[in-house]
């Protein structure tokens, strides 16, 4: 018998953190007219690695802009 365990996405970083960085990233005038689900996706992208793996922030920043916006 196989038992599948569905265990929900844990993240370390804050949902405040989440909110703080959309805010942020609208008002950025270099991505004007860019979605709000790739402003989301760029935000989460870049908390997980820099919260939840501890990696460098410009480094993860440019990470995610490539992914999220390229």
């Amino acid at each position: 018998m196989i038992v599948f365990v569905i265990t929900p996405l844990v993240r370390a970083y804050e949902p405040d953190q989440l909110a703080e960085c959309i805010a942020s990233a609208r008002e950025n005038p270099s991505i004007e007219g860019v979605s709000e689900r790739s402003i989301q996706d760029y935000c989460e992208c870049a908390l997980d690695l820099i919260v939840d793996l501890n990696q460098d922030v410009r480094e993860s920043g440019y990470e995610c802009a490539v992914k999220s916006f390229g």
